[in-house]
Protein backbone atom coordinates (compact mmCIF):
# COMPACT_ATOMS: atom_id res chain seq x y z
CA UNK A 1 0.00 0.00 0.00
CA UNK A 2 1.27 3.72 -0.66
CA UNK A 3 2.73 4.86 2.33
CA UNK A 4 1.66 8.05 1.55
CA UNK A 5 -2.25 7.45 2.39
CA UNK A 6 -3.43 9.09 5.58
CA UNK A 7 -4.31 6.39 8.21
CA UNK A 8 -7.74 8.96 8.64
CA UNK A 9 -9.43 10.37 6.11
CA UNK A 10 -12.52 12.72 6.39
CA UNK A 11 -16.10 11.02 6.95
CA UNK A 12 -16.99 12.27 3.24
CA UNK A 13 -14.20 10.41 1.89
CA UNK A 14 -14.67 7.32 -0.38
CA UNK A 15 -12.89 5.28 2.40
CA UNK A 16 -11.49 5.25 5.87
CA UNK A 17 -8.11 3.52 6.84
CA UNK A 18 -7.50 2.04 10.55
CA UNK A 19 -4.83 0.13 11.24
CA UNK A 20 -1.15 -0.18 9.83
CA UNK A 21 -0.50 -3.87 9.68
CA UNK A 22 1.14 -5.90 6.61
CA UNK A 23 -2.07 -7.61 5.49
CA UNK A 24 -4.53 -5.71 4.54
CA UNK A 25 -8.82 -6.24 4.42
CA UNK A 26 -10.87 -4.25 2.43
CA UNK A 27 -14.65 -4.10 3.68
CA UNK A 28 -18.00 -3.28 1.43
CA UNK A 29 -20.53 -2.22 4.05
CA UNK A 30 -24.51 -3.32 3.97
CA UNK A 31 -27.09 -1.03 2.58
CA UNK A 32 -28.48 1.10 5.61
CA UNK A 33 -24.79 1.33 6.51
CA UNK A 34 -21.49 2.66 5.51
CA UNK A 35 -17.60 2.71 6.37
CA UNK A 36 -18.35 3.83 10.02
CA UNK A 37 -20.40 0.45 10.52
CA UNK A 38 -17.09 -1.73 10.59
CA UNK A 39 -15.48 0.65 13.55
CA UNK A 40 -16.46 -1.94 16.06
CA UNK A 41 -15.46 -4.91 14.02
CA UNK A 42 -11.90 -3.01 12.68
CA UNK A 43 -10.39 -2.43 16.38
CA UNK A 44 -10.68 -5.97 17.07
CA UNK A 45 -8.19 -6.03 13.91
CA UNK A 46 -5.77 -2.75 13.45
CA UNK A 47 -3.51 -3.95 15.18
CA UNK A 48 -2.54 -6.70 12.63
CA UNK A 49 -4.22 -5.59 9.83
CA UNK A 50 -4.45 -2.69 7.74
CA UNK A 51 -8.64 -2.46 7.09
CA UNK A 52 -10.10 -0.28 4.20
CA UNK A 53 -13.44 1.13 5.30
CA UNK A 54 -15.27 1.82 1.99
CA UNK A 55 -17.61 4.54 1.34
CA UNK A 56 -20.19 3.51 -1.52
CA UNK A 57 -21.20 6.20 -3.57
CA UNK A 58 -24.53 7.84 -2.26
CA UNK A 59 -23.87 6.85 1.30
CA UNK A 60 -22.46 8.51 4.57
CA UNK A 61 -23.32 11.97 2.58
CA UNK A 62 -20.71 11.06 -0.28
CA UNK A 63 -21.74 11.91 -3.89
CA UNK A 64 -23.53 9.64 -5.70
CA UNK A 65 -22.86 7.81 -9.16
CA UNK A 66 -24.01 9.46 -12.30
CA UNK A 67 -25.12 6.19 -13.38
CA UNK A 68 -26.51 3.25 -10.73
CA UNK A 69 -25.84 -0.58 -11.22
CA UNK A 70 -23.99 -3.55 -9.94
CA UNK A 71 -21.16 -3.21 -12.60
CA UNK A 72 -20.89 1.06 -11.84
CA UNK A 73 -20.70 0.25 -7.89
CA UNK A 74 -18.19 -2.88 -8.60
CA UNK A 75 -16.26 -0.71 -10.73
CA UNK A 76 -15.86 2.21 -7.87
CA UNK A 77 -14.83 -0.66 -5.78
CA UNK A 78 -12.05 -2.07 -8.02
CA UNK A 79 -11.17 1.76 -8.54
CA UNK A 80 -10.58 2.64 -4.49
CA UNK A 81 -8.42 -0.78 -4.70
CA UNK A 82 -6.43 0.38 -7.41
CA UNK A 83 -5.85 3.80 -6.32
CA UNK A 84 -4.74 2.86 -2.85
CA UNK A 85 -2.33 0.01 -4.77
CA UNK A 86 -3.89 -2.48 -2.54
CA UNK A 87 -1.93 -5.73 -3.72
CA UNK A 88 -2.35 -8.64 -1.17
CA UNK A 89 -6.09 -8.42 0.60
CA UNK A 90 -8.72 -10.03 1.02
CA UNK A 91 -12.19 -8.41 -0.01
CA UNK A 92 -15.23 -8.43 3.06
CA UNK A 93 -18.70 -7.81 2.24
CA UNK A 94 -21.55 -7.51 3.97
CA UNK A 95 -24.98 -7.97 2.68
CA UNK A 96 -25.45 -5.83 -0.36
CA UNK A 97 -21.45 -5.14 0.14
CA UNK A 98 -21.64 -9.14 -0.52
CA UNK A 99 -23.23 -8.73 -4.03
CA UNK A 100 -20.69 -5.78 -4.62
CA UNK A 101 -17.37 -8.00 -3.62
CA UNK A 102 -18.30 -10.87 -5.55
CA UNK A 103 -18.97 -8.59 -8.72
CA UNK A 104 -15.74 -6.20 -7.98
CA UNK A 105 -13.76 -9.23 -7.60
CA UNK A 106 -14.95 -10.76 -11.10
CA UNK A 107 -14.50 -7.96 -13.35
CA UNK A 108 -11.17 -6.59 -11.19
CA UNK A 109 -8.58 -6.25 -13.99
CA UNK A 110 -5.63 -5.68 -11.93
CA UNK A 111 -4.89 -7.48 -8.41
CA UNK A 112 -7.56 -9.51 -7.25
CA UNK A 113 -8.13 -10.47 -4.12
CA UNK A 114 -6.61 -13.44 -2.31
CA UNK A 115 -10.00 -14.46 -0.44
CA UNK A 116 -13.53 -13.42 -0.42
CA UNK A 117 -15.68 -13.00 2.92
CA UNK A 118 -18.71 -12.88 2.76
CA UNK A 119 -20.69 -11.25 5.83
CA UNK A 120 -24.62 -12.36 5.39
CA UNK A 121 -24.38 -11.63 1.95
CA UNK A 122 -27.31 -10.68 -0.27
CA UNK A 123 -27.15 -13.61 -2.77
CA UNK A 124 -25.82 -13.12 -6.34
CA UNK A 125 -29.56 -14.04 -7.84
CA UNK A 126 -32.39 -12.47 -6.25
CA UNK A 127 -33.13 -11.22 -2.67
CA UNK A 128 -36.34 -12.16 -1.67
CA UNK A 129 -37.53 -9.40 0.11
CA UNK A 130 -41.50 -9.25 0.34
CA UNK A 131 -43.15 -6.98 -1.16
CA UNK A 132 -44.71 -5.03 1.73
CA UNK A 133 -41.34 -4.62 3.58
CA UNK A 134 -39.98 -2.85 0.21
CA UNK A 135 -42.89 -0.62 0.67
CA UNK A 136 -41.66 0.02 3.98
CA UNK A 137 -38.40 0.70 3.31
CA UNK A 138 -38.77 2.76 0.22
CA UNK A 139 -40.39 5.58 2.77
CA UNK A 140 -36.87 7.51 3.51
CA UNK A 141 -34.96 8.88 5.07
CA UNK A 142 -38.05 8.41 7.81
CA UNK A 143 -36.08 7.72 11.73
CA UNK A 144 -39.13 6.24 12.85
CA UNK A 145 -39.07 3.89 9.75
CA UNK A 146 -34.89 3.49 10.26
CA UNK A 147 -35.26 2.29 13.90
CA UNK A 148 -37.88 -0.11 12.58
CA UNK A 149 -35.66 -1.81 10.38
CA UNK A 150 -32.68 -1.81 13.28
CA UNK A 151 -35.16 -3.95 15.58
CA UNK A 152 -36.35 -5.78 12.90
CA UNK A 153 -33.32 -7.38 11.37
CA UNK A 154 -31.15 -7.75 14.77
CA UNK A 155 -31.29 -10.46 17.35
CA UNK A 156 -29.11 -9.29 19.75
CA UNK A 157 -30.38 -6.25 21.65
CA UNK A 158 -27.21 -3.49 20.23
CA UNK A 159 -25.83 -0.93 22.89
CA UNK A 160 -26.69 2.90 22.32
CA UNK A 161 -23.89 3.82 20.33
CA UNK A 162 -24.31 0.88 17.91
CA UNK A 163 -27.83 1.20 17.58
CA UNK A 164 -27.80 4.87 17.27
CA UNK A 165 -25.20 4.53 14.60
CA UNK A 166 -27.39 2.02 12.71
CA UNK A 167 -29.93 4.27 12.63
CA UNK A 168 -28.21 7.68 11.77
CA UNK A 169 -26.24 5.75 8.99
CA UNK A 170 -29.67 4.91 6.95
CA UNK A 171 -30.68 8.58 7.11
CA UNK A 172 -27.41 9.65 5.71
CA UNK A 173 -28.26 7.89 2.57
CA UNK A 174 -29.03 9.61 -0.41
CA UNK A 175 -32.80 8.67 -1.87
CA UNK A 176 -31.64 8.16 -5.49
CA UNK A 177 -28.91 5.60 -4.08
CA UNK A 178 -31.65 3.83 -1.64
CA UNK A 179 -34.20 3.79 -4.05
CA UNK A 180 -32.16 1.73 -6.37
CA UNK A 181 -30.95 -0.75 -4.08
CA UNK A 182 -34.29 -1.72 -3.67
CA UNK A 183 -35.85 -1.50 -6.61
CA UNK A 184 -32.95 -2.77 -8.52
CA UNK A 185 -29.74 -3.75 -7.27
CA UNK A 186 -31.37 -6.61 -4.81
CA UNK A 187 -33.48 -8.02 -8.11
CA UNK A 188 -30.33 -7.99 -10.54
CA UNK A 189 -29.06 -11.67 -11.38
CA UNK A 190 -25.00 -11.83 -11.54
CA UNK A 191 -24.95 -15.44 -10.41
CA UNK A 192 -23.81 -16.29 -14.42
CA UNK A 193 -21.74 -13.52 -14.80
CA UNK A 194 -19.70 -14.76 -11.34
CA UNK A 195 -19.66 -18.60 -12.21
CA UNK A 196 -15.69 -18.47 -13.32
CA UNK A 197 -14.90 -16.39 -9.83
CA UNK A 198 -12.14 -18.94 -8.98
CA UNK A 199 -11.29 -17.16 -5.65
CA UNK A 200 -11.51 -18.94 -2.21
CA UNK A 201 -15.00 -17.69 -0.97
CA UNK A 202 -15.97 -17.52 2.97
CA UNK A 203 -19.35 -17.25 3.73
CA UNK A 204 -20.42 -16.26 7.39
CA UNK A 205 -24.26 -15.77 8.19
CA UNK A 206 -26.51 -16.42 10.92
CA UNK A 207 -28.80 -19.46 11.51
CA UNK A 208 -31.68 -16.66 12.21
CA UNK A 209 -31.07 -14.00 10.24
CA UNK A 210 -34.23 -11.95 9.85
CA UNK A 211 -33.18 -10.53 6.44
CA UNK A 212 -31.36 -13.08 4.41
CA UNK A 213 -32.58 -16.49 5.85
CA UNK A 214 -30.32 -19.76 6.00
CA UNK A 215 -32.22 -21.36 3.34
CA UNK A 216 -31.26 -18.34 1.09
CA UNK A 217 -28.04 -19.02 1.63
CA UNK A 218 -27.84 -22.45 1.06
CA UNK A 219 -30.48 -22.10 -2.26
CA UNK A 220 -29.45 -18.82 -3.53
CA UNK A 221 -25.66 -17.95 -2.59
CA UNK A 222 -23.54 -21.37 -2.18
CA UNK A 223 -24.23 -22.89 -5.28
CA UNK A 224 -23.36 -20.09 -6.97
CA UNK A 225 -19.91 -19.68 -5.49
CA UNK A 226 -16.81 -21.95 -7.19
CA UNK A 227 -14.89 -22.91 -3.85
CA UNK A 228 -16.96 -21.52 -1.38
CA UNK A 229 -16.96 -22.56 3.00
CA UNK A 230 -19.40 -22.20 5.27
CA UNK A 231 -19.25 -21.08 9.35
CA UNK A 232 -22.90 -20.20 10.69
CA UNK A 233 -23.33 -18.52 13.77
CA UNK A 234 -26.30 -18.70 16.76
CA UNK A 235 -27.63 -16.26 18.51
CA UNK A 236 -26.63 -13.14 16.42
CA UNK A 237 -28.95 -11.53 13.08
CA UNK A 238 -28.35 -9.89 10.27
CA UNK A 239 -25.87 -7.16 11.51
CA UNK A 240 -23.28 -9.49 12.35
CA UNK A 241 -19.98 -7.00 12.51
CA UNK A 242 -22.51 -4.90 15.12
CA UNK A 243 -23.93 -7.65 17.14
CA UNK A 244 -21.05 -10.05 17.43
CA UNK A 245 -17.70 -7.94 16.69
CA UNK A 246 -15.74 -10.03 18.76
CA UNK A 247 -16.78 -13.31 17.31
CA UNK A 248 -16.40 -12.33 13.84
CA UNK A 249 -12.88 -11.16 14.24
CA UNK A 250 -11.71 -14.14 15.57
CA UNK A 251 -13.41 -15.91 12.23
CA UNK A 252 -11.38 -13.31 9.83
CA UNK A 253 -8.30 -14.07 11.81
CA UNK A 254 -8.80 -17.46 11.00
CA UNK A 255 -9.84 -17.40 7.73
CA UNK A 256 -6.71 -14.90 7.03
CA UNK A 257 -4.35 -17.42 8.13
CA UNK A 258 -5.75 -19.72 5.76
CA UNK A 259 -3.43 -21.11 3.28
CA UNK A 260 -4.23 -21.80 -0.41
Amino acid sequence: MNKDIQVDTPQKAPYKIVGKGKKHIVFVHYFGGDAGSWKWLVKRLSKKYTCVLLNLPGFNNTENLEELSIYSYANFINQQIEKLGVEDYILCGHSMGGKLALYAAQIMMGEKPKKIVLIAPSPPTVENMPDEEKERMLNHPNREEAINTVEKVTKRKLKKEKREYAIESQLRIDSKAWKWWITEGMNEDISERIATLDIPTFVICSKKDPAISIDAIYKEVMPNLVKPSILVLNRVGHLIPMESPRKLARQIKRISKLKY
